[in-house]
Order: C-alpha cells, then structure tokens, then sequence
C-alpha cells in the first residue's frame, strides 16, 4: 500500500478500507467515473456513514499511464474503546485514479473537500444478450420468407425479438444489445452483441440461413444442427467478422 501516507486524516483502518475497494473495483475496468463510483459504492454495500463517494470526475490525457477517472473516497473508522490503546474516531479522504486498464492511482490520503456529501451514481443496467433471444431468432429466421428484403428481416426482427429483462439486483430494464444485419442474395445473417471489450467482454449471439432454406435446427455453443442454417452463442466475437454467409453449416 505504498500510495497511502499519513499526512493528512486517517488511520491504518481507513487505509485498509480505501485500499480494499480500489482493489475490488480495479477489474474489469469501467468506461467511466460515474460507473467506477457506482462499483465502488456495489463493492461497500452502499452509501453509509462508514463509506461514500464524495467526488468523481473524467478527465483526457495522451498518456496510456496517466489516471483518467478520478474518485474521492471517504472513510469512518469510529476508533475503538481499548483500556490501553484507545483509538479516537477518524474521518479519512482518498483520492483514487483509473483507466482503462484499471487502478493507476492508488488510494492516497487527500483533504475532505468541504461541504462534499454522498453521490450517488445510477446502477450500471445489465448489458448481455438475453438467454431468451436464442429461440426467438431461431424462429425469426425459420419463418421468414425464401426471397427476402433487408426491411423485412428487420421488421421481423423487431416483431419478434424480447425486450431486456428487468434486473431485479439493480433495479433497472436491461441495456438492449446492439443488432446487425446482412444480407447476400437470400442468405440472411443475423447477429447480436453486448458488453464492452474493454469492461469484461463481449457477448454475441449469431444467426444465419444460408441457400434461403428456412431453419430446421440449432447450433449454440458446441451444439450442431442439420440444416444450412445456424444460430450460436459465443463470447468475445466481433460482430462484422461474423456475418459470413459463404458456407453452409454442415453437420457434424
């Protein structure tokens, strides 16, 4: 721990717990200050008198070592009532720095700012791609036409597809994955991605019907189907690179 230093308010206990909560947050690491906070706050079971975020703010720079989210973190250690070693209660502030690898800036004891009260950053919503859109698509892509244009695949895509589910650990609907479409003649390919690379991974679901042939079967992780078609799960995928619509899927 060597960035935290006893120059201003604090003790080896408010040491510990800045420290802790950096650390616990420190991956994957997060696009910005207001996610960070909100991880920090995830990571201490909430706002208390105990710990809170008192200020959080981004900043640019063009060195790849240089912090470019920046947390204040505040900390109560109510001291402790021993007969020989009483400790009195302290009230601790750390400034704390990210990027997008991560912690850059370890806990450093900083002056309160004054007048700072608790901030309370949004829950970060849940970003993925649905377990319930795997069937949905293959369904799209099973009824859709043998000639078909772009606007209908999109239309049926939008008939069809379910909404997010609602988180009930964050209180928030789902973020919705981002979608692709491509089309090559009557091949249809179809693909879904969510998360950021950066933050954890990518998450992507891949459909396609090859020869205009509608879908008879499924193909999800190491699952073969027996048709020219497919619909697959798989993390870490670029979408674009997967819409490839040359080969028929043949089983295995």
């Amino acid at each position: 721990m060597t960035g935290l230093v006893a120059c201003t308010a604090g003790d080896s206990e408010t040491d510990k717990t800045a420290q802790q909560i950096a650390e616990e947050i420190d991956s994957p690491p997060q696009p910005s200050a207001v996610k960070y906070a909100r991880k920090a706050l995830d990571a201490a079971h909430g706002s208390s008198e105990a710990f809170a975020v008192v200020e959080m703010h981004d900043s640019t720079t063009d060195d790849p070592d240089e912090a470019t989210t920046h947390l204040v973190f505040r900390v109560y250690h109510p001291g402790t009532q021993d007969e020989f070693f009483p400790q009195e209660p302290v009230t601790a502030c750390y400034n704390v720095g990210f990027n997008f690898r991560g912690l850059v800036d370890e806990p450093h004891r900083t002056d309160c700012p004054a007048g700072a009260k608790p901030l309370d950053p949004p829950p970060i919503p849940v970003w993925e791609v649905p377990e319930g859109f795997d069937p949905s698509l293959q369904s799209v892509l099973t009824g859709l036409p043998a000639s078909v244009a772009e606007k209908e695949v999109l239309a049926a895509l939008a008939r069809s597809m379910p909404a997010p589910p609602f988180d009930p650990e964050t209180r928030t609907q789902g973020q919705a994955p981002l979608q692709d479409v491509a089309l090559r003649g009557n091949d249809v390919g179809v693909a879904y991605r969510a998360g950021d690379r950066s933050a954890g991974g990518i998450d992507c679901l891949l459909g396609s019907r090859v020869d205009g042939r509608p879908l008879s079967g499924v193909r999800r992780g190491s699952k073969s189907s027996r048709a020219n078609s497919r619909v697959r799960r798989r993390p870490h995928s670029p979408v674009k690179e997967s819409l490839r619509l040359t080969e028929p899927h043949v089983a295995s």
